[in-house]
């Protein structure tokens, strides 16, 4: 009889447990309103091209403090969510590509860690990248397609495609093939025009395979390299130049991404300094690592899901790959330590925490029911809002991705709070009882 009571009490209490431990599925995500979703997405890295020279709010200056001329980008700095200073921690190429794609300032090129291509891989998306120097072979091999440049040499140079057998199904291998083909014609005159060609290939390139990706979800890293070779043999006066001629092949590149929904994101991994108003530039040299100038970079994201804005603060090169998931609505469990910029069209608010009854109410108007414990808003506009449970209410500004935790002092003691309490009362009073009737039974013995 004793053991029959002892078992009944030991399976009502597992009972009781297992429904304490599935309370927190209750957990929702509620869309507020529209929250556009690209298609795809661009990662354009132009080698070399410092903001302080295409800006209109910096200004650059040669190590002799002689101003420098620069250079005007209609279809960049026009439009889109721009960032007014970002910095990357180290000016140098192939340290720099790999932070930004890692988020992390510390990753080893050759041991890079996870990346937006790995998160974006996991979301279903093909991942590609047109290049032209300054990449290591861990950031190839994370690749679907590629099509690379091996040397970073402006004539003779062939582009060399390459595969996973997964991408034939894109049917991608004649596009890059065309684009092998059509690297020497661009390449062919010498001078500033052929630094020009040369990155006019990689942006032209990248525009036509966008455009032979209709509903197809892709990540595509596209580097161009030939800004940051002017800055190194041809002078300031070169530098502008080759840097001016981008602005027709970016905003052919704009169009394409425009018309397939896809988003293009536009940065640097330096920038470039100068002795004087003459002579070669650097970025990674003692005398020009510390400089603005080397370190302050463009970052643009243009298409759906952003902002139209100038973002102020100081933001860093780790923050780019955080925002640029973030957009896509991709979750990546990067090891870096960015955050992600507040530019996004809506927003989402995280709650934790929360007590039963939970409201979002926007000044007079309740937009939405939440739940208790956990819960997700999606497609919030920014702007200032209200929880509201039990007669209590929390204000929150969403400017950008919010997070809230209810559950601390501040928090009121919700009626499933309450009724937790009492179960778990419940349960000690039942436990305490078979631990005497127990102890009784075995005195028995």
């Amino acid at each position: 009889m004793i053991r029959h009571f002892l078992f009944s009490s030991a399976v009502l209490f597992l009972v009781i447990l297992l429904l304490l431990l599935s309370k927190p599925s209750g957990a929702i995500d509620v869309q507020i309103g529209p929250q556009a979703q690209p298609g795809g997405a661009i990662l354009l890295v132009v080698d070399g091209l410092g903001a302080s020279y295409i800006y209109p709010e910096h200004r650059a200056y040669a190590l002799d403090g002689s101003p420098l001329q620069g250079a005007v980008l209609f279809n960049l700095t026009g439009g889109g969510a721009r960032a007014l200073d970002v910095q990357v921690p180290v000016p140098e190429t192939t340290k720099s590509h790999s932070v930004l794609i890692t988020g992390y300032s510390e990753t080893n090129p050759d041991h890079l860690g996870p990346t937006i291509f790995d998160a974006a891989r996991a979301s279903g998306y093909f991942c590609l990248a047109v290049l032209e120097r300054g990449d290591a072979m861990p950031v190839l091999q994370e690749m679907d397609g590629v099509l690379y440049l091996g040397e970073n040499a402006l004539h003779g140079a062939e582009p060399i495609p390459g595969f996973r057998a997964n991408a034939n199904a894109l049917g991608l291998s004649p596009l890059f093939q065309k684009w092998r083909d059509r690297f020497a014609g661009y390449t062919a005159l010498q001078g500033e025009a052929g630094y020009i060609g040369y990155n006019a290939w990689a942006l032209d390139a990248a525009a036509d395979i966008a455009l032979h990706l209709p509903g197809q979800k892709f990540l595509m890293l596209v580097n161009v390299g030939a800004v940051d070779s002017a800055g190194q043999n041809l002078g300031p006066d070169g530098y502008q130049q080759v840097i001016a001629a981008l602005d027709a092949p970016l905003g052919r590149l704009i169009d394409a991404c425009r018309k397939n929904n896809v988003l293009l994101a536009v940065t640097a991994d330096h920038g470039m300094v100068f002795p004087g108003e003459k002579g070669k530039g650097g970025h990674a040299g003692e005398k020009y690592a510390a400089r603005l100038e080397a370190l302050r970079v463009p970052l643009v994201f243009l298409g759906p899901g952003v902002e139209e804005l100038n973002l102020a603060g100081r933001w860093m090169e780790m923050d780019i790959a955080p925002t640029l998931l973030s957009i896509l609505n991709i979750s990546g469990n990067l090891s870096g330590e960015g955050r992600s910029m507040p530019v996004r069209q809506s927003c989402m608010l995280r709650v934790r925490g929360a007590p039963a009854g939970l409201a979002l109410w926007r000044g007079q108007e309740r937009l939405a029911n939440g739940s208790a414990g956990e819960c997700c808003f999606w497609g919030l506009p920014r702007g200032q809002y209200s929880l509201k449970a039990e007669g209590r209410e929390w204000q929150v500004t969403v400017n950008g991705d919010t997070a809230m935790d209810l559950a601390g002092k501040e928090a009121p003691l919700g009626s499933g709070t309450k009724k937790m309490i009492g179960i778990i009362l419940i349960l000690a009073i039942n436990l305490a009882g078979i631990a005497i009737i127990v102890r009784i039974w075995r005195k028995g013995d």
